[in-house]
């Protein structure tokens, strides 16, 4: 394929193997922090990270994403400035905030230590400083960079976690070790970039927030709503059912979708620079696009099934044997998790071809949907994991929907084949049950 053989191909799989061997270590500490660490202390982590990731989402109004796009060299250089001063800005007026409403916020996502509320600006301010920086690497091709600082952020953060309980260190040692780990990530990202970070002018800020305007209109909402979306199921566990099921969603979620997002990042990462460039030239960027589904497509599906089937067995002989309620996540919400990975190496298109109100829509779309799913799932069902079935089902049908409306764009119509890959990922199921009932 023209895919595998070009430098796109070459390009994702510097970035994949650094977050292959960032998942490695993490994957690797993981056998021994769900031994060292509870349920309640992963679910608190959790709900933080959570709580940052909406912010970190829209801390730079978006004008990040616009840094890929811009054709000049030095208004990306200025957009990059300006990201980072507004997430400053933004982190600081959080700070405040907390300060005010903290005791009300722990009390509502049950959380015993609330003073780690206090350290959320400063985790949303490295972390999307970081990421600001890491759109201007992928501009400029920096793919080792990327590659390496997804290691040394991994490799930091996981070696802090697995000493803190050896040592008898005060407070949550996962939430200290993911504030060590990015604050490191972000000084690796910023050495030796090629400008001065402060070398601009107010006049050129202004006007490049003027010209992108439609990042902080449009991208930013759409942004936003779609991290609260993703990171409903959290919120609302740990509002309904506490910590310790949050603990137990958390790690479903890290044996997951996030080893997948991984690829699907690298991936996406390197689209979005593509397509940037093959934005008028439909046939070339539809014939990229549907090479990387199918790419996607078999590389998932195997690992997929498997734990689709045997979830509730490999979970606690990876974590323990108290983490067998995660196994049983892992098989409600593994398709829906294939679905994300699926669609989000595309979701650049959005900002691509200037479809930013049509996605602030589908992101609204998606909140109202898969929270009504989970609310209705809890005052109906009961139970977390109805309440994660229904959020499951919701959001596998708006993905596969979304997934199709980025072939649209980019020239493809992929609704057939949509329906054939159901069917055959529902048939491959079925027989992995099958044979399961067999061997046992």
């Amino acid at each position: 394929m023209k895919l595998v053989k070009s430098d796109f191909f070459k390009n994702a799989s510097l970035l994949f193997s650094g977050s292959l061997i960032a998942q490695g270590i993490g994957f690797g500490a993981l056998y021994f922090l769900g031994r060292m660490y509870s349920p309640e202390d992963f679910g608190e982590v959790e709900t933080l990270m959570k709580i940052a990731g909406v912010f970190i989402a829209i801390a730079g109004l978006r004008y990040e994403m616009a840094i890929v796009v811009e054709e000049d060299n030095h208004n990306a250089s200025d957009l990059l400035r300006l990201s980072l001063f507004i997430n400053a800005v933004i982190s600081f007026l959080l700070l405040i905030v907390i300060g005010i409403f903290q005791i009300p916020i722990a009390h509502f996502f049950k959380l015993q230590n609330q003073q780690l509320l206090l350290f959320l600006p400063l985790i949303i301010w490295l972390t999307s400083s970081t990421e600001s920086i890491v759109l201007w690497r992928n501009r400029t091709k920096s793919y080792p960079k990327i590659s390496t600082n997804r290691i040394i952020f991994s490799l930091s953060g996981t070696t802090y976690k697995l000493i803190h309980p050896l040592m008898q260190w005060m407070g949550n040692g996962l939430f200290q070790g993911q504030l060590l780990g990015q604050g490191i990530a972000l000084i690796h990202m910023v050495y030796q970039l090629p400008f001065k970070i402060f070398s601009t002018t107010k006049h050129q800020l202004i006007i490049l927030a003027k010209t992108y305007r439609k990042f902080p209109y449009f991208s930013s909402p759409a942004a936003l709503l779609n991290i609260l979306a993703t990171s409903m199921p959290v919120f609302i566990i740990a509002s309904f059912d506490g910590q310790e099921a949050t603990g137990y969603f958390s790690n479903a979620y890290k044996l997951t979708y996030l080893p997948m997002s991984m690829l699907s990042l690298a991936l996406g990462q390197v689209f979005f620079e593509r397509i940037a460039r093959l934005r008028n030239n439909k046939e070339e960027a539809g014939s990229m696009a549907h090479q990387l589904i199918n790419t996607l497509y078999v590389i998932g599906i195997v690992p997929v099934l498997v734990l689709w089937v045997w979830g509730d067995q490999i979970a606690p002989l990876i974590l323990g044997e108290q983490w067998e309620e995660t196994g049983i996540y892992i098989q409600i919400i593994i398709l829906f998790y294939f679905t994300m990975f699926l669609t989000s190496s595309f979701s650049s298109a959005f900002e691509t071809y200037q479809k930013l109100p049509f996605q602030l829509s589908y992101n609204f779309l998606f909140l109202i949907s898969t929270f009504t799913a989970l609310y209705l799932g809890y005052t109906i069902g009961g139970s977390t994991r109805i309440a994660l079935t229904w959020f499951a089902i919701t959001g596998i049908v708006l993905r596969l929907a979304i997934l199709n409306y980025f072939f649209v764009l980019f020239g493809k119509n992929m609704f057939v084949k949509t329906i054939f890959a159901v069917l055959i990922t529902g048939g491959l199921g079925y027989l992995g049950f099958t044979i399961r009932d067999l061997i046992s």
